[in-house]
This record gives structure tokens, C-alpha cells and sequence, in this order.
């Protein structure tokens, strides 16, 4: 390290780049939980150590060191670990690391795949952090590219690549092993020659000497491919420092290559399948470190690789494969712009509805959403193929048709055949369970000590207990609604502790559980369930970011129809293909109409012509000719337009339509659970206007630019109703001789008899005051300014 440093300073060796993948390691859970465990152990043997040293200061004799061992200082340091997410550094001891724990999502089992692959780097997020942000060599095949959050997190918090691997420690006994591959033994001899031999490091530590670095790092690389050696053991020649540097601790990223000199080990007289055990086992795969990696001469794909195969040491197994999960699956990825992606991978494919798990009946998930009829898409992708899960798609094939319709899909507004949702379309299903605990003797809630909280019905004043039963639970399938009494509660002297629905909760009780908890208490669960269709304000989005909002609900008979009599169920407007440049949904519409049409094989051509294009797999699409040249064979136009007619005249419409099948898919984001709106509530205690939150009936807010709208529209009388009427109208009195704010106080006038109203202190009369109404937030400010001694003058005119 010395040298290095030395190295460096003086010109002969560049600096370093701390954030490459090279210098750096990847800490799992185990080994974030190991140092979490061991600064815990050790607070509570400093704590032990303390308490037996003050009980030997007295005149007892030791007692079991069962007696001075507090065991709730390990438990209560991981459940607060746990819970706030502040773990301790790696280190500075003093200081703690937040974001290393978060929440897993279950909304769709590629949100759950996701998240389990993110890493998350640990540097302040606020201000500059250098490089740190932005993609690096390192990253290639490692990493995916697009999928980060954007925000302030952005390329902070990264995914791995479909094919990327972290390392773990290998317990193997290396040393040995490199003996055997003509290592020699480091002794503790100066007089040993060293000059023309190169250093052997294993995870830097220096461990022997070798003379020929080029055949030992051979025979190592061999003994690798035969699995003598571990599969993640990383070898790198370095010839400017004559060291062959070998790694095996964990933390590191790899990623599979294909080995071309073991490449004549495949079959070529037929496709088959190969588990990739297999592959590593015979040395056609082989694990590639980052810096293994510098050494060799990758290949982008076969067809690359059989244009100069000598040039080449190792192949991709396919570029898409470079990308994370959620970005490999979307289709024609490469043809739409890199923020779209993002959109997809980051944001749409997690909110997308799907089905969660495959026992949904049987689970007390706090929310849970299930899509009724999902369906696969008619594309696929190698991604998809190589994983076989197509539940890694959330979503339904619609038939989109480019076009304006009547106004109402301008901008993000898209249009929906109203039959198409009656029939069942992106109708899913949500599920939302409440829990409730009994409070026991021993419970610190309680504010008797000689009362117990139990279930059982009761006759409550704060809501309805119609659908209560005699041990205080809904029966199954009864409906409930806002202010309803799910689970009744009462203590023996008959206080009333129930939980009743909030505001815009609702549903029907599917089932009612009764358990307990790993500490003993019994609780229990009552989950409801709601049928949604979509409704006007819910969100939409295709695989390629092009999210929607619901606008208009249209009759199947008013919308546009083919020839074939077709009609579209979603209608989207032209300009959102320039704006987003998005055209591979473009390619998918036109591919997946080929796929869904039936090829009609004329007489005397071959099995070619009727053979279908599938594959959408970002890199390796199809081209635009293949493309159109299969509508073609279908008896399409080749560009995939439509000549249709109109549903409320009858007449065909001069205007050619693109229309085909684009997988869409539903998203959480439902107007239902946005909806807000109030008469009449709370108010803030301060400056008196209404509270924030929709859950506490709060208003809505009516910022600068709403401001500004309606006074571009000359609405006056509607301003002042949104900004005094409906939120803080008061009143305050001015005197208009001094002009100066006037206060209500009780004084003694001359004839004797107390009375209470408005006067000016500075004119000492109450002849001049009158009445104005203002908005308290104004009142609020004259009367903090007026305590900093500054005095506002108000100019009043009788109306």
C-alpha cells in the first residue's frame, strides 16, 4: 500500500477511481446482520463487565453470570435496527448508516424480484457525491443502466443485471491448491531472490512467488474450468507491477461469459437445452470478476464472434441479458427513448395489478391487489423464455387504436370501450385487512389495571353494529360501509372500545381470523374485499411508459369498427408516439396483430411462410421489414392501418387508423382511493384554515397557480370564494381616524354599567371604529408584526 501510495504520488501509477465496482464490495444481509449482532454483544458485555465489577466493589460473592448478562440490550438494539433502519457503519463506530432495511413489495412478484436485486450505495444524498452517480465501465453487465430511481436517488440506488452475481466466501483451501500449480511458497528468508519473479496476492495478502505468471495464470484458469478450483475465484494478470492478484472473499460481481475456446463442446446437430451448472461444469460458461474482465476480448453476440473468431477470448450470451429484469422483459426496449424505459422498469412494472401470490385466500396481507383475468402477452422475450415465469407480465392484451375521439383523449386522457370493461376488462379485485389485539393483564395500554379489553358485541354510539355477530365479528359476506363497526370491543365495565371503517372504506367481509402473535397475544384480522372496475381518473400505462388516465367511457356502438368489425377497447392520441418517442409500442402493435392473425399457407410456398415472429427481446428485435412483411402474409396492410367506419354515422371514415394488440396493464393508482372532498371540517388552531390529509377530512389545496388560472379567467367571485369564504373568513376592526387596528375589550363608559365591544386605544374613542372582513391569516400577520413593534395603517371605505 505504501508503494502504491508512493507510486501514485510521484506520477508513475494513476489514482484509483473509488467508485469502481473493482474497489468495492458488496455486503449481504448475513454480513450486515453478523456486525449489527457484534456491536450489540458488545455494548452488553461493556454493560455485564460494569455490573460485576460495582457488585465486586462490595462485600458479595459473585453471582451466575446469568444474573449480570441484560439480554434485552442484543433484542431491543435489532428490533430498533429494524424498525428505523439506522444500522451501525462499518468504520466509524460512532456513526450509523441509514437505508440499509426497507420494506419488500408484494404488489406483483416482479416488484418482489426487483427489489430483492437492489443495491443501494452509501453516500449522503444530498449534494454533490462526485462521480458516484453516474455509470462506470465497471457497470457493464453487472449492472443495469436504466433501472434507478430518478429524484434524488438517482444512480445512487442501482439494479443488478439479469445474469449478475455476488460473490460469497469460499471456505476452500486455496493455498495448497496454488502450490500444486507451480506457486512457490513465500519463506521467511531475505535471501531469497526476488528479482524476475511476479507476486502471488490472494485477497491481498502476499502468499507466494511464481516465475512465469503467463503459464500460472493458465493453469489456473484451467484447473477452474475442470471445478479443481472455486467457480468465483477471480484471477487477474497485472504485468506493469508483475503480480497476479487472486480473489475468493465475498462482496464481489461477476457475471457469465461464454469461453470461446470450449465453444466446439456444444452439439451443433440440434438445439438443446443445457442447465447452466452444466455449462460451468464443462467450461463453456465461465464467472468473470471486474477485474478478470480488463484482460479479455468480449464479443457482442454470435454473429459478431463468427465474423473474427480469433480476435475474441469470450462472447456475450445476449445484450439484453446486460439490462435488469424489469427493463429485459420490456418489448422493442432498444427503439423507445432511455426516460421511458426508466418509467417502466422503475415505476409502472411495480404499480402494475397483478396476482401476488398464489394463495391470496388464505393471507392477511395488510393491501393486497388481484387483476381477474390476466393474460400473457402475445410477444416474448428471451428474458421471459429463459426465467418461465409469465407472471413476470401483470397485465391484458387490448386493441389500441390510434385516433381522436370526440376530444376527450387529449394529452395523458385515453378513451375505453365501456362493453369491453362490463365484460370483465382490467376488473380486479382488492383486499385490505385490519387487525386488532386483546389487551391482556399484562399489557402496559390499559388505563385500569382491573379491566380487560375482549371482543364481543356491543351497542355503540359511533357506529352501526348491524352486521356484528354475538362474538363481536362480521359475518361472512356482509357489507360494510363508512362508519360501520367491524370489530366490537368492550372492557367488563362496558366502555366501548370498537373500530369502526374510516372515511371512504368500504367492502365485504371475506374472512374473519383469530390468532396469535410470536409474543403470546391474540389478535385478530378482518379481511374486506371490493370489486373494482375501472372507473374515470384510474391509470393505465403500456409496457413502454405511456401511461393513461381514463377520460371517457364510450359506448361499443359509438366507437370506430373494421371491415372484420373490430372494435378498438382503448383509443389513445397520435401526439403521444412524438412526444414520449416511444415507437416501439408501435413495433409491438404491429407484431403482435401478425401473431394474433392466422397466416393463410399458399399452395406451393414453404413452412418458412407460415412461420410466426415471436420474439421482441430488446437488441435482437425484429426488423421493420420481417415485421411488415408478416401483416403482409396475414392479409394486413403492411403498416398495420385500418380502413374503418364510423359507429355513430355509419360512414367510412376517408382517414386511414393504426390499430392492433398492445399489452396494458392496470396500476394501483385508482381515483376511488384519491377522491377527496369535504363541506364542512376541521380547521387548523393556529391560522384557523382547513387542516391538511385526506384522512382527516383536510381541504384541498389551492396553491399560486390555481390562483393565478382563475384570475387569467377574470373569476374573481369564485377566487374569493375559494380564498375567504370556504377557508378562514373573519373579522377585524379598524379605526378610520388613525387607521390602526382596533381591539375588543370590556371598559366602563361614563354611565356606570360594563359593556364589551370594539376601541381604539390611540383615540381612546370608539366613534371612528368599524367592522371589516379579512382573511385570519392576514389578521394573524398584523398581530405578529405588531408585536415586533411594526404597525400596519389600513385605509377603509364604506361600501
Amino acid at each position: 500500500m505504501v508503494k502504491c501510495l508512493l507510486s501514485s504520488y510521484v506520477g508513475k501509477r494513476k489514482f484509483e477511481n473509488r467508485d469502481s465496482f473493482r474497489n468495492k464490495r458488496i455486503e449481504l444481509a448475513g454480513e450486515l446482520l453478523e456486525r449489527e449482532i457484534r456491536v450489540h454483544l458488545a455494548h452488553a458485555r461493556r454493560k455485564m463487565t460494569r455490573a460485576m465489577q460495582k457488585h465486586l466493589s462490595g462485600d458479595g460473592d459473585l453471582k451466575p453470570i446469568e444474573h449480570y448478562l441484560d439480554a434485552s440490550v442484543i433484542t431491543n438494539g435489532l428490533s430498533r435496527a429494524f424498525s428505523t433502519g439506522a444500522w451501525s457503519h462499518p468504520f466509524r463506530k460512532m456513526e450509523r448508516v441509514s437505508g440499509v432495511v426497507a420494506n419488500l413489495g408484494r404488489a406483483n412478484p416482479l416488484q418482489t424480484l426487483i427489489d430483492l436485486r437492489r443495491t443501494r450505495q452509501q453516500v449522503l444524498y444530498t449534494g454533490k457525491v462526485g462521480d458516484a452517480r453516474y455509470p462506470h465501465p465497471s457497470h457493464w453487465g453487472r449492472v443495469c443502466f436504466l433501472s434507478t430511481p430518478d429524484g434524488e436517488n438517482c444512480g445512487l440506488v442501482k439494479n443488478m443485471s439479469l445474469l449478475g452475481l455476488v460473490s460469497t466466501q469460499s471456505l476452500e483451501s486455496v493455498v495448497e491448491k496454488l502450490l500444486y500449480c507451480g506457486m512457490e511458497e513465500l519463506m521467511d528468508d531475505t535471501s531469497t531472490p526476488l528479482c524476475g519473479k511476479h507476486k502471488v496476492l490472494l485477497n491481498g495478502d502476499w502468499v507466494g512467488l511464481c516465475a512465469d505468471s503467463e503459464s500460472f495464470v493458465a493453469e489456473l484458469k484451467s484447473r477452474r474450468h475442470q471445478s479443481e478450483l472455486p467457480r468465483q475465484m477471480e484471477i487477474k494478470r497485472d504485468k506493469d507491477d508483475n503480480e497476479v492478484r487472486i480473489f475468493t472473499d465475498a462482496g464481489r460481481l461477476l457475471r457469465p461469459l461464454l469461453v470461446v475456446e470450449n465453444l466446439h463442446k456444444l452439439k451443433q446437430d440440434k438445439p438443446t437445452q443445457y442447465p447452466f451448472e452444466h455449462l460451468l461444469d464443462q467450461g463453456i460458461l465461465e464467472l468473470i470478476g471486474i477485474e478478470e474482465e480488463e484482460d479479455c476480448t468480449t464479443a457482442w453476440g454470435i454473429k459478431q464472434l463468427l465474423k473474427e473468431p480469433k480476435n475474441y477470448t469470450h462472447c456475450e450470451l445476449d445484450l439484453s441479458f446486460l439490462l435488469g429484469v424489469s427493463c429485459a422483459i420490456v418489448p422493442f426496449a432498444n427503439h423507445d427513448h432511455g426516460k421511458r424505459v426508466l418509467y417502466q422498469s422503475q415505476k409502472h412494472c411495480q404499480q402494475a395489478i397483478g396476482f401476488s401470490s398464489t394463495n391470496p385466500n388464505i393471507r392477511c396481507d395488510t393491501l393486497s391487489q388481484q387483476l381477474f383475468y390476466p393474460q400473457k402477452p402475445l410477444f416474448k422475450t428471451l428474458a421471459s423464455e429463459c426465467l418461465k415465469k409469465e407472471v413476470l407480465f401483470n397485465g391484458q392484451n387490448a386493441i389500441v387504436a390510434v385516433n381522436v375521439h370526440l376530444g376527450y383523449n387529449q394529452e395523458d386522457s385515453i378513451v375505453m370501450n365501456k362493453a369491453s370493461l362490463e365484460r370483465g376488462m382490467f376488473r380486479s379485485e382488492q383486499t385490505r385487512s385490519y387487525k386488532a389485539e386483546v389487551d391482556t393483564k399484562d399489557s402496559e395500554k390499559r388505563k385500569k389495571m382491573d379491566e380487560l379489553v375482549q371482543f364481543g358485541k356491543t351497542y355503540s354510539k359511533i357506529g352501526k353494529v348491524d352486521s356484528l355477530e354475538d362474538d363481536g365479528f362480521p359475518f361472512i359476506g356482509a357489507n360494510m360501509s363508512t362508519g360501520d363497526i367491524f370489530i366490537g370491543r368492550c372492557t367488563e365495565s362496558g366502555a366501548d372500545h370498537s373500530i369502526k371503517l374510516k372515511h371512504t372504506e368500504r367492502g365485504i367481509v371475506q374472512k374473519v381470523v383469530l390468532s396469535s402473535n410470536d409474543e403470546g397475544k391474540n389478535f385478530a384480522a378482518v379481511s374486506l374485499r371490493q370489486v373494482r372496475s375501472p372507473c374515470l381518473g384510474d391509470k393505465f400505462s403500456s409496457m413502454h411508459g405511456q401511461k393513461g388516465v381514463l377520460g371517457y367511457l364510450e359506448e361499443q356502438q359509438n366507437f370506430p369498427f373494421t371491415i372484420q368489425g373490430i372494435v378498438p377497447d382503448i383509443v389513445i392520441n397520435p401526439h403521444a408516439f412524438p412526444s414520449r418517442q416511444t415507437p416501439g409500442q408501435l413495433l409491438e402493435a404491429a407484431l403482435s396483430k401478425g401473431i394474433a392473425s392466422p397466416i393463410q399457407k399458399k399452395e406451393g410456398s414453404s413452412a418458412a411462410y407460415t412461420k410466426l415472429t415471436r420474439h421482441a427481446t430488446p437488441f435482437s428485435t425484429p426488423g421493420v421489414t420481417e415485421i411488415t412483411e408478416q401483416l403482409h402474409r396475414a392479409g394486413f396492410s403492411r403498416w398495420g392501418n385500418e380502413r374503418v367506419y364510423n359507429g355513430r354515422s355509419g360512414e367510412m371514415m376517408r382517414s386511414l387508423i393504426f390499430m392492433g394488440p398492445t399489452f396494458y396493464q392496470r396500476l394501483v393508482h385508482m381515483s376511488e382511493d384519491k377522491v377527496k372532498f369535504r363541506n364542512t371540517g376541521p380547521v387548523h388552531p393556529l391560522t384557523r384554515q382547513p387542516v391538511a390529509d385526506r384522512k382527516r377530512f383536510g381541504g384541498i389545496r389551492f396553491g399560486e397557480m390555481e390562483r393565478d388560472c382563475l384570475i387569467a379567467h377574470g373569476a374573481s367571485a369564485n377566487l374569493h370564494e375559494r380564498l375567504f369564504t370556504l377557508s378562514d373568513s373573519s373579522q377585524m376592526h379598524i379605526c378610520r381616524k388613525c387607521k390602526t387596528y382596533a381591539n375588543v375589550i370590556e371598559r366602563t363608559p361614563s354611565s356606570g354599567r360594563k359593556i364589551r365591544g370594539p376601541y381604539c386605544r390611540v383615540c381612546v374613542s370608539s366613534d371612528h371604529v368599524v367592522r371589516v372582513y379579512v382573511p385570519y391569516g392576514a389578521k394573524l400577520l398584523c398581530q405578529e408584526l405588531f408585536s415586533m413593534g411594526i404597525t400596519l395603517n389600513f385605509d377603509t371605505k364604506l361600501c
